[in-house]
């Protein structure tokens, strides 16, 4: 028995995805194996995507059966690569709010990269609302999975106007870029329409206004915001300033 316990045999475990422990004696019990986590149908495996080493299982000892529950490791102990189950899941994400708040207030200092191109290569530029509408129609999806174009004609605009609508969450997002003829008055004006427009939508929870000011035309940007953003039992309106 103690020339067993000093040579002792370690079997393989088997782990979901979200890190429930199928089996910890996989080779000496083929049986136990399953594709999918019987608790959450996520796929299963039993080596380290990363270099393919196998899972440490039980420590298998002749005549003694392995008691209590197992615990998958968090990272592989050859290659230190952290397993599925140790990263956040999407419930541990930012809210829908925060994300996009941080892709407005930062979206100015990416524009600014691409006027930077590779070599003779034409510069991007944000010159009015529609540079603005392609780029951020563009960079959403690295956040969300289902952005939806709306199309409307508002009473201040010359043509049909493009708005973004970001679905499950049911938050609209509309674009301005403030010009010598899209100040304060005119955003104000603006502003009342799309709220007006977007009351009777029964697709929009919260209304987002994200205003480019790259000319600083808009003194105060953030008193701005919060005379501007309000909250009611049925709509939600959120401005962001930024140049």
């Amino acid at each position: 028995m103690f020339a067993a316990i000093a040579n002792p045999v370690q079997d393989i475990m088997q782990v979901c995805r979200n890190g429930h422990v199928v089996t910890d004696r996989l080779r000496s019990c083929p049986e136990a194996s399953r594709y999918h986590c019987e608790r959450c149908g996520a796929t299963t495996l039993h080596t380290c995507p990363t270099c393919g080493r196998e899972l440490p299982g039980a420590i298998l000892v002749p005549d003694l059966r392995p008691i209590g529950p197992s615990k998958p490791p968090s990272c592989c102990s050859t290659c230190g690569a952290a397993f599925p189950w140790t990263r956040p899941s999407r419930k541990t994400q930012p809210p829908a709010a925060e994300t996009l708040e941080t892709f407005f207030r930062r979206l100015p200092l990416v524009i600014r990269q691409l006027r930077q191109r590779f070599r003779t290569r034409p510069p991007f530029r944000v010159e009015d609302e529609h540079d603005l509408g392609d780029l951020v129609r563009s960079l959403l999806p690295v956040y969300f999975d289902d952005i939806r174009p709306r199309s409307r004609t508002p009473a201040y605009a010359a043509a049909t106007w493009t708005d973004l609508l970001i679905n499950p969450e049911r938050i609209m997002c509309t674009l301005k870029h403030t010009s010598l003829d899209l100040r304060r008055p005119q955003l104000e004006q603006q502003l009342q329409t799309d709220a007006d427009f977007y009351r009777a939508a029964p697709e929009c929870r919260s209304l987002w206004v994200y205003i480019y000011d790259p000319q600083g035309y808009l003194r105060e940007p953030r008193h701005l915001e919060a005379i501007w953003s309000r909250c009611d039992d049925e709509r939600e309106l959120r401005c962001v300033i930024s140049g």
